[in-house]
Formats: C-alpha cells, structure tokens, sequence
C-alpha cells in the first residue's frame, strides 16, 4: 500500500504487484490447513519464500534509483534472521540480497553518491546484526526442542504411570467433572472409562467431605468394595496470575483395601463372638434367661434386622415365638404339622439360607411380611441329637450369601442358645423337684407356704375371703399295716388325683406330710368352702375316708395361726367319729 502511494509510474505497478504477490503467498503458507498442505508439497522447504521480499527489496532500489530503500533491505536481513530457522538458507538468503544489491549500485551510477557508503556500513551491519539473531533464534530452538522432549518424556512416563498404576487414579477439573480415570479406578468402582470420565466426582468422595479415609463402593452389580481414599488438589488457596494457570485440578486416589478390611472386620467379630458367647455363658451359670442376650447377639453378629427364637409347645405340635429382637412377632405359633421352611428345618435339623424367600412357596407371606424378608436363615438349635428350637434371622436388604463368619457366629450363638435352653429346662425341672411332692405329684410343703404369701396378700388387696383346710386320711396306718407301704403309697397318689380332680381353677393342693394334705380356697367363705370340701371328701378312693377341718381367715392373724385353728377343726372331725367336715368358729388374735 505504502509503494502505491508514494511511487508512480512503472516503479508504482511493478513494486505493487510483487509486494501484493509476496503478501498473498506468505499469508497463504501461514494458514494452518494450507501450510500443511505447503509442507507436503514443498516437503519442508517453505523457508524458501524467504526469498521474495529479499527479491522484493533489492528489485525496489533498483526501480526507483534510490539508495534510502536500501533501510527496507536491512530490514528484511534483520527479519531472515530472526525468522528463518535454516542457517544455510539464512546465508544464502542474506547473501543472495547482498550480491542483488552491490549489482544493483554497480548498474546504476545515480547510486553512487555521497551516502553509498553510509548504506554500506549500515547494511553490512544489518548483516552481522541478523547473523547474531538468527544463532540466538536457533539456541532458543534448541532449548525449547530440549524442553519438550523433556516434557514428552515426563507425560509419556506419567501416562504410562497412570494407566499402570495399581492404585485407582482419576482426575477432576475445577467443575467436579472426571476427564480422567485409569483402568484400576474403573475395576474398582466397576464401572466402564466411558461413565467414569464426564461424570461427577461427588459420588466418589467421603459423606463428611474429609480428604481421606475409608469408604464404601457398592458396584452397579451390587458387589462392595473397600476403598481407602486421598484427594489431592492444585492452586489450593494460592493467588495466581497467570489466568492460563488459574484452573484447579483434583486427584482422587482410591486404594483397594477389601481384603485388609474383611480381616479386621473377621477380628472384630471373633472378638464380638467372643464377648457374646461369654456373656450367653455367664447368665446360664447365674440362672439368668440368656435367651434376650443371644439374640441381640445374633442379630449383632450376622449383621441381621430380626432374628426370632421359635420353640415347642402344645406337646411339640406347634412352634411358638418365645423370643425376638427387630421384630414384633412374640406368640406367633407355627403348627409342625404343614410344609412351612420352620417346620422342615426343624424336622430335618439342617439349616437352610436363602437368598429371596419371596421365591420359594415353602417361605410363609405373612412371616415374610412381618419381618420385612428379603433375605433370611433358619438355623436349628440342637442339644444331643434332639431339635429343642429354631431360630430364624432375617435382613430387610437382599444378603447374596451368609459370609463363614456370619453363618459361624450363628451357629455357635445357636449351640449357646441350645445350652441356655437346656439349662432353662433343667433348672425348671429343679424348681419343680424343689416345689412337688415326689410321691404324689401335686405341690408340697415348701410350694404351700410360697402361696399363701401371695393369697393373703391377694385377699388383703381385694378383700376377698380366703379358706384353708386340712385333710388327713382316716385309720391310714391301719391301711398300711394291712396292705403294705406301697399299697399305701398307691392309696396317697389316688386321693390326691382325686382331691385335684374336685377344686376349682384357683384352689391350690399341697401335701402338708405323711396322709395329710393342704386345701387353700382363695374367695370362697365357710358355706362355699364346705360345699367345695365335701366333694373332697366323698371322692375317696377305695371306700376309704378322710377326716377335714377348715378355718376362714380373719385378715389379721398369722398363716400359721389359720392353720392351727383348721387343725383344730380337723382334731374336732377325728373327736366326733371322723369322715366329716368341720369348721373353726372362732378366729384367733393376732
């Protein structure tokens, strides 16, 4: 534009021309896709049009006749060497422009003037000047060729690094937003690179928002993992100025720690079976119902919602829910006569586990429904070869499969439970031995003496009458001595089945010793009493008799004086010919 403007005549079109031409070509090698395609074609020699506005400067002196065009010259000497990387094509470029121009001033005698020589130094200078640029540009090249190499190498290694680590690696901008993620992260979180990377990297960090520690990786198959995990984060609280530099990045390092975790967590449970099982034992030996303890246990141990503890009553035709932890089923009875899963495991004495119950018919809906089942174990409690119960431990969550240490803890818990039960049994057997009357079955002195404590304080409360009677068989040595001990014992386990079979719901029959037997009558009166009592009498066995004496109780006096004046009734019985009833009229004070 400049050469259009200020020259004129054929200089004017000539030096527009070949600028323009020279613009066109240099703007066309510096587009992308052209110079691409330059490169190709020229196999690398695009430096080559170097030459034009070298051409275009010495062409421009010669055009005009004027030497100050020299300065354009210089410049573009200046431009070779700070542009072109070729030192070859540099020097023969400078070179070529400096030949152009001396046979230029040679050609031309209106050049050689007064100034030629000022032109000369400053264009030699121009030379030398261009020559330090251009190895100045060619060390800087080096540099920076040598820095990218560096740089090549080190992401090379860092890519390999990265894709080989064992440690899953991913990486966040500052959005939250995975670009990056290596093949051990994707294992571990079980998820392809392509729904990893793109999504967000929230659902990888902790609940609390801690940069470390564990946490846990539940799969797309519902598998669960174990994970350690360490955030890393860049220009973390740092003011930086380069905007290029401002964006932060987030390392999200996640170690594989399933394995060490099942094994502290398998101690753990040793140890809480440990604990469980010693306090299961050290209830059974103080007598305790350790029943609650095993359960919650259990429950503790399987990582269960509900266990229950079904046992046998009725004469073992049904099960009935004695005892249960996260469920309301206590009473619930199961007959042992049908198909149900409690009734098999408990005839086969084989435990079962399933992982959807709601599939097999065998599993009761409304057991199902009342304890939420989505996953349940039915383990049979065994004491010498016989089934004394069932328990069933049930998850609200579906359970794949009960881990060895679950299905252990279960099934030590389960032979603690057999123990307590057991053990349960046996001290019910004492206490009955301690209360019974072994001879004849029905309560004895001790069980009496335990029930009227109750009694009076039943009639004290209520203001009920209470009745006590004595009942001694008539001549009864006599009948010994006739028939023998064991017909007499005979005689005392018939009349006390019989007296039994005579008193009503609430009246309590003891053997006081020897033929003598104890009648309380709680709410009944002298009359009712009588009336109750002379049933007792006619239902001797054997035509034999018995002689009875009664006492009502007056609220203030003792047990032992109400039972001294039915004695007394009794002696006036045996007084006035024996086989009758009699009542003690006068109450004593206390």
């Amino acid at each position: 534009m400049t050469n259009f403007l200020t020259l004129d005549g054929s200089a004017r079109t000539v030096m527009t021309v070949l600028y323009g031409a020279t613009a066109a070509l240099l703007c066309l090698a510096a587009m992308p896709v052209t110079a691409r395609r330059w490169r190709m074609l020229a196999r690398g020699r695009g430096e080559w049009l170097a030459f034009l506005p070298v051409a275009d400067s010495v062409v421009q002196v010669a055009m005009t006749g004027r030497l100050h065009y020299t300065t354009s010259l210089m410049l573009t000497l200046l431009g070779l060497g700070a542009a072109v990387t070729s030192r070859r094509l540099a020097a023969v470029a400078s070179l070529a422009g400096l030949t152009g121009w001396v046979a230029t001033v040679v050609a031309l005698p209106e050049l050689r003037g007064s100034e030629l020589g000022h032109y000369s130094l400053q264009l030699a200078f121009a030379v030398v000047l261009g020559a330090l640029m251009h190895e100045a540009l060619r060390r800087r090249q080096r540099q920076l060729r040598s820095v990218h190499e560096r740089a090549v190498t080190v992401a090379d290694g860092f890519e390999r690094l990265f894709h080989a680590s064992p440690s899953g690696v991913a990486i966040a901008d500052d959005e939250g937003q995975v670009i990056a993620a290596n093949p051990a992260f994707c294992e571990l979180v079980g998820q392809p690179a392509d729904d990893v990377v793109g999504g967000s990297m929230r659902r990888y960090l902790l609940e609390d928002g801690a940069d470390e520690g564990q946490r846990e990786i539940t799969r797309p198959d519902g598998s669960v993992r174990w994970a350690y995990l360490t955030i890393g984060r860049s220009n973390v609280g740092k003011e930086v100025k380069d905007v290029r530099r401002q964006q932060s990045w987030t390392l999200i390092q996640l170690q594989d720690i399933t394995e060490r975790h099942l094994a502290e967590e398998a101690v753990r449970d040793s140890h809480r079976l440990v604990a469980a099982v010693g306090a299961a034992a050290r209830r059974i030996r103080t007598g305790e119902d350790a029943r609650t303890t095993i359960i919650a246990a259990i429950r503790d141990l399987a990582y269960a919602d509900n266990v229950t503890l079904l046992e046998p009553a009725d004469c073992g035709s049904v099960l009935v829910a004695t005892g249960a932890d996260g469920a309301d089923v206590i009473g619930t009875r199961v007959p042992l006569d049908g198909s149900s899963m409690i009734a098999r495991v408990y005839h086969s004495g084989e435990p079962i586990f399933l992982a959807d119950p709601a599939k097999d018919p065998r599993v009761s809906t409304a057991l199902l429904s009342m304890v939420d089942g989505k996953s349940m174990l039915w383990q049979p409690v065994v004491v010498n070869g016989m089934i004394m119960a069932v328990l069933v431990v049930g998850w609200t969550r579906r359970v794949e499969s009960v881990s060895d240490n679950r299905f252990l803890a279960v099934g030590l818990l389960a032979d603690e439970t057999a123990l307590a039960l057991d053990h349960d049994r046996l001290l019910r057997r004492l206490e009955r031995m301690a209360f019974t009357d072994t001879l004849t079955g029905v309560p004895n002195r001790r069980a009496w003496q335990e029930n009227m404590i109750r009694l009076c304080g039943e009639a004290r409360a209520t203001g009920a009458p209470l009745t006590v009677a004595i009942a001694d068989l008539d001549h009864f040595k006599r009948y010994n001595d006739t028939y023998g001990h064991a017909a007499g014992d005979d005689l005392l386990q018939r009349a006390a089945g019989a007296f039994g079979g005579e008193l009503r719901e609430d009246d309590f029959l003891a053997r006081w010793g020897g033929e003598e037997f104890v009648i309380a009558l709680p709410g009944a009166g002298a009359a009712e009493a009588v009336a109750v009592l002379e049933r007792l009498r006619t239902a001797m066995p054997d035509g034999q008799t018995c002689s009875i004496g009664c006492a009502t109780w007056n609220t203030t006096e003792s047990v032992e004086q109400l039972l001294q004046r039915a004695d007394d009734a009794l002696y006036v019985a045996k007084n006035d010919g024996r086989n009758r009833i009699r009542t003690s009229e006068v109450a004593l004070t206390a």
